[in-house]
């Protein structure tokens, strides 16, 4: 029976209910609800977990990872992070540079593996866009010096994919499916504020997961 868990930051938290009281709401309205309700369709009996939080770092993550991570009977562990940590550090000092963020993502899948050794992992690329037309204000310093933020963004990406290769993990391109994207339709059509994704992103993030995950003979 497939148990899936999903970690990461808003763009995987999307508004989920944490109270327990709303089942609908339980994923969020994002790619992780889409995700499970399609599987939950065609595989009853899959069981699937969205402990992700708005705002989360690679720190914040690592800080709850016992209780939202080593502790969730799972066999399938997926995660999309380091967006946040680009972010807080660009503007306020106060996120993970390229080499902790390294440090602690290792950290995290080595704990969850110590754990469950046959874990299948899945390992989210993180992503940016450049949103030039009528940019929404969150976004604006993004554009205005997105050399800096896709510099970093790239260094995210690499050490995501290095780790992927690493410890056997399925790497999920999110980025490179993003990008390929843009040539059918404006960046603008698939983020909201250059960060956040729309109905149309999510859905291609979840049609990238599913083909990854059937790829890979998890599905």
């Amino acid at each position: 029976m497939l148990k899936i868990l999903f970690q990461g930051d808003s763009l995987t938290d999307c508004g989920r209910d944490r109270t327990g009281n709303n089942p609908v709401q339980a994923y969020g309205y994002g790619y992780v609800n889409i995700i499970a309700s399609k599987l939950m369709c065609d595989r009853p009996g899959t069981v699937v977990y969205n402990r992700a939080y708005n705002g989360s770092r690679i720190g914040d993550t690592y800080s709850r990872w016992i209780e939202d991570a080593l502790n969730v009977d799972c066999n399938v562990m997926s995660i999309l992070t380091g967006v946040n940590d680009i972010g807080f550090g660009i503007r306020m000092n106060q996120g993970a540079d390229a080499k902790k963020f390294r440090f602690i993502y290792e950290l995290m899948l080595n704990e969850a593996l110590e754990k469950n050794s046959s874990l299948k992992l899945m390992l989210g690329e993180p992503f940016l866009f450049k949103i030039v037309n009528n940019t929404p204000e969150l976004g604006r310093d993004i554009v205005a010096d997105w050399d800096i933020w896709n510099g970093q963004l790239t260094e995210r990406r690499a050490v995501v994919k290095e780790l992927a290769e690493k410890y056997g993990a399925v790497f999920v391109p999110f980025a490179e499916r993003f990008e390929a994207a843009q040539s059918i339709a404006p960046p603008e059509h698939w983020s909201i504020d250059c960060i956040h994704a729309t109905n149309a992103g999510h859905e291609l993030m979840a049609r990238t997961w599913l083909e990854c995950a059937q790829n890979a003979g998890i599905i």
